[in-house]
């Protein structure tokens, strides 16, 4: 996300919207539909995908329809290639429920195997984060008289609302008033952690927390993610042959992945303390802890609350880069699934680390990489491409 001159908010939702309306016939975007495998011919080259045109038929869905008979699916083919941008989870699931990954896998749910590939749904990583939550002794100025909602009908604008109108303010920020690099340890070459300060109450994700973290105007979040993590164990497996079933998810985290010697645990644990340490320093600024509060005070019990607490939303890496000799590639340098032709994976799951602290500006930078090597790829022999990256994009 970015914000543009006029204080507006900008994403893939935009950018996706306004190819859209300046090509509608090249850029077809069609809601409420399931891709169910990708179909290959009998030389392993990709044709075209299926899917299930209805809406809430996937199972993540709350409102998911519960009917176990829908419509057969559609097909449809690509006149040149297929490319997966489903995301860590479900780019592995597309490609295990189209006969590519690993022959156990496969065979445990009854799906021929098209192309093993040992490494499909392997590699799991994301970052851990906590926050540390502190009452303040007064309101934030900066929030207060916010509803951080837009105005119903008939009803006046807040301050902060009149504010972004104008293109200023509180609304035209991602929230946070502080950021903070530092490493765990003297000897990386880069900072791992990274401390974000935000005047709310911040705990993690789950439904309505947005709305929870505001209720209250005296409240301050030192949210802590820890970068470059050591552990690779994560795992997407196939819950089943269904394709309207979610995968089975499981990152492996802290003892049961690869990070034995317990490295990511103890940088988190350090960045606690200091962000405890800047608190003591506030002095009378500050009222009290919230989260995790006065009964987690050693380390060992700030191990143990980091382990039951920490979460992460940046997941990645299920389908890495590397040589098509390393059975644990799933795509080559040029975004090919190994072993398959005429099929690409552009998104989270290409990368072999969770690269940064945040995984999004990344993504854009393979998804600019893919689209020179597919326009590359795409032009005759020996024809040179009139169209200059900067003339692709859609202001």
């Amino acid at each position: 996300m970015s914000v543009t001159a006029d204080g507006r908010r900008s994403a893939v939702r935009e950018r996706v919207a306004a190819v859209r309306e300046k090509y509608p016939d090249r850029l077809v975007v069609r809601p409420h539909v399931l891709v169910t495998r990708v179909v290959l011919d009998e030389n392993q080259a990709a044709v075209g995908v299926e899917y299930l045109a209805h809406e809430h038929a996937y199972r993540a869905d709350p409102a998911a329809d519960g009917d176990p008979h829908l419509a057969p699916p559609h097909l449809v083919l690509a006149r040149r290639e297929v490319i997966l941008a489903a995301g860590a989870f479900n780019t592995p699931q597309l490609l295990m429920l189209s006969g590519i990954g690993p022959r156990d896998e496969l065979e445990r749910h009854g799906i021929p195997v098209r192309v093993d590939r040992q490494g499909v749904g392997r590699n799991l990583q994301d970052r851990y984060e906590v926050g540390v939550v502190s009452e303040m002794a007064r309101e934030f100025p900066i929030i207060r008289g916010c509803s951080f909602h837009a105005p119903e009908p008939g009803t006046p604008p807040d301050r902060c609302y009149r504010d972004w109108q104008r293109g200023k303010g509180l609304y035209t920020t991602n929230g946070a008033v502080v950021g903070i690099t530092r490493k765990s340890r003297a000897d990386l070459d880069a900072p791992d952690l990274f401390v974000l300060g935000l005047p709310a109450d911040f705990r993690g994700y789950y439904p309505g927390y947005s709305q929870d973290g505001l209720l209250r105007k005296d409240r301050f979040t030192w949210a802590v993610l820890k970068a470059g993590t050591r552990n690779t164990g994560g795992r997407v497996r196939l819950r089943s042959a269904d394709p309207r079933d979610t995968p089975q998810v499981n990152f492996h985290y802290f003892t049961e992945g690869t990070d034995k010697d317990g490295a990511d645990l103890d940088a988190m644990v350090d960045a606690v303390e200091f962000v405890r340490g800047m608190n003591r320093r506030a002095g009378n600024m500050i009222k009290k802890e919230l989260w995790p509060g006065d009964g987690v005070r050693t380390r060992e019990q700030i191990r143990r609350w980091v382990q039951d607490e920490a979460w992460g939303h940046h997941a990645s890496c299920t389908c890495p880069m590397g040589r098509p000799d390393d059975p644990a590639s799933v795509v080559d340098n040029r975004f090919r699934v190994c072993g398959v032709q005429r099929l690409r994976v552009v998104d989270a799951s290409v990368f072999p680390r969770i690269p940064g602290f945040f995984v999004a500006t990344p993504i854009y930078m393979i998804s600019e990489k893919a689209s020179d090597v597919i326009l590359a790829e795409a032009m005759p022999p020996n024809e040179p491409s009139t169209v200059e990256p900067s003339a692709r994009r859609i202001r």
